[in-house]
């Protein structure tokens, strides 16, 4: 093994067991070398480092392994088939296999790094020790999972039936903290390790403002709780806190053993640079930019610095839009408004303030989007994407009738059936909440929704859902279903629901539906929108009767709300 390797990847010695077995990171070599001797044997928790005389943790049979497949906003790192996230800790390719489907150390070849650097983190990774185990103590089945760059491990280890020191065992935080309970299966069996880990923070000077912590479970077993480490997991020594970079590799040890890894997959803890605020509930709640796309990348390079292509710069914004990058389109949009003239070209002009109007709803700034679709309609009183999200508004701020009439022009210039079937279930809305609930049954009797169009509603569509609700074709029950995963479409039905409530009188059925609609996590669906305001009208609502309650009248008698 080179000498870089063995500063970036490490070694550590073991202690009594005369294996080499210490991983450090390059800025941590003069830091260890200098340690004074005293150090070596800083008590932790009443017990100097590798302590063999600590008592072991208590063994406990876990349950059965279960598969934990990566949820939807997972960083896959290794599903079986590839090694391309990943390298040699000298940046080289890498050289470890992959056989059935797995990941296998190749002793000899160095430490594996990922290619992408990582801040706070949940991790899922499974290991199997090698069967039939080999060696004893410190040499059999040794492996590491490093966060931080190298500098913060938890151990790997065959620790079934295998007595080592207990700060040094599977699941340990290396050198500090062995785990609760030894969770560990036999060799050959697969174990899970899931891991929440939370970087150091530092001042600008460098001064530890607070510590790295991890969480560990073993094979479903909690066996590190929120443990706050006192500096990077050396061996024989307490390092202390050093600056380094928020986000660094992780990387998985050669122990010179043929450890193996499968299904290996993290999620981001922390927001990435393009991951921006968009909108803060009132609430406290905050909801966040997903991270830049490739539709976003090729649009962008597709508009250069053509800012009054209209057409390229409407791209540009609906591509980040699709990110839930809203702010971002805004800015996007009011560059290509100041690269347009609205006296020359009215409809361009009308066309970006719908679009921008139509963003600064999601953000919930509503005063700037009832400026920019007011202004568009002035400019072109056909644009219907002006009209749609005007009405939305207007429906949002309870004023049903207005909100009619602007869903009653928009229904007719729908670009396609997915526009029409959601201007018609606006407009049937509107109507019911105005008070015109035999006009809008007589509207969606046309069934306009179900005109033949080139361009068709997609199967499933949230709005056909809710108009076969309001014709009585399906029930409540029956118009969400248990395997509904989409944030936004559950958030666009279940408003859909509390509203069918609300026009039935049914207050607290709809209240039921509106809150889960909330909740959703689909913020920026008109569902959830229309719904915190809804929400906010029955508080409201409910404080001013209750402040009335208890009035007296002139007679003197209680008078009470119905």
């Amino acid at each position: 093994m080179s000498n870089r390797e063995r500063a970036a990847a490490g070694r550590k010695r073991g202690a009594g067991s005369g294996t080499a077995h210490d991983v450090c990171s390059l800025a941590l070599l003069c830091t260890v070398a200098l340690a004074p001797a005293g150090a070596q044997q800083a008590p932790l928790g009443g017990w100097p480092q590798h302590s063999r005389a600590r008592p072991a943790p208590p063994v406990v049979t876990p349950g059965p392994y279960v598969q934990a497949l990566p949820p939807k906003d997972a960083v896959v790192l290794f599903d079986g088939s590839t090694l391309d996230r990943f390298m040699m800790s000298d940046s080289s390719r890498a050289t470890w296999r992959i056989a059935d489907g797995a990941l296998e150390v190749v002793p000899g070849t160095g430490t594996l790094m990922t290619r992408e650097a990582f801040g706070d983190v949940q991790l899922h990774i499974e290991w199997m020790a090698p069967n039939p185990p080999r060696g004893r103590d410190q040499d059999r089945g040794n492996s590491g999972v490093f966060f931080g760059g190298g500098r913060y491990e938890v151990q790997v280890l065959d620790s079934y039936r295998n007595a080592t020191y207990p700060d040094g065992q599977a699941a340990a935080l290396y050198g500090q903290f062995p785990p609760l309970v030894n969770a560990s299966r036999p060799p050959g069996e697969w174990q899970t390790y899931d891991i929440t880990y939370r970087r150091p923070r530092f001042a600008r000077g460098g001064a530890l403002l607070s510590p790295a912590t991890l969480t560990v479970v073993h094979n479903g077993v909690l066996v590190q709780d929120h443990r706050a480490l006192v500096g990077p997991t050396t061996n024989g020594t307490r390092a202390p806190y050093e600056r380094h970079e928020d986000r660094l590799p992780l990387m998985l040890q050669d122990h010179d053993h043929p450890v193996r890894f499968r299904n290996i997959w993290l999620r981001h803890l922390e927001p990435l640079a393009d991951e921006t605020v968009q909108y803060r509930m009132p609430q406290g709640d905050v909801f966040r930019a997903l991270p830049t796309t490739p539709a976003i990348t090729a649009a962008q390079a597709a508009l250069g610095n053509d800012w009054g292509n209209t057409d390229k710069v409407i791209a540009l914004g609906v591509a980040q839009s699709g990110a839930r990058q809203f702010r971002e389109a805004i800015a996007t949009f009011t560059r290509g408004l100041q690269n347009l003239s609205a006296t020359q070209r009215p409809k361009e002009a009308a066309m970006l303030l719908r679009w921008r109007g139509h963003r600064y709803l999601s953000v919930r700034e509503f005063v700037r989007a009832n400026a920019d679709l007011t202004r568009a309609l002035q400019l072109d009183g056909t644009n219907y994407g002006a009209l749609f999200h005007l009405g939305v508004l207007r429906f949002r701020e309870g004023r049903h009738a207005d909100a009619a009439a602007l869903f009653a022009r928009a229904q007719p210039l729908a670009p396609d059936g997915g526009e029409r079937a959601g201007s018609t279930d606006w407009l049937y809305m509107s109507l019911a909440r105005a008070g015109r609930l035999d006009e809008a049954n007589a509207m969606l009797a046309r069934r306009i929704d179900q005109q033949p169009d080139a361009r068709p509603a997609p199967p499933g569509y949230a709005y056909l859902s809710r108009l076969r609700l309001y014709r009585g074709e399906i029930t409540p029950e029956q118009l969400i279903t248990d395997n509904e995963s989409d944030e936004v479409n559950l958030s666009t039905l279940a408003y859909g629901v509390g509203n069918w409530y609300f026009v039935q009188g049914d207050t607290a059925n709809a209240r039921r539906a509106w809150e889960r609609a909330v909740s959703s996590g689909g913020w920026p669906g008109f569902g959830f929108n229309v719904a915190e305001a809804e929400l906010k009208r029955l508080d409201g609502a409910m404080r001013a009767g209750a402040g009335s309650r208890g009035r007296r009248t002139a007679d003197g008698r209680r008078q009470e709300l119905q």
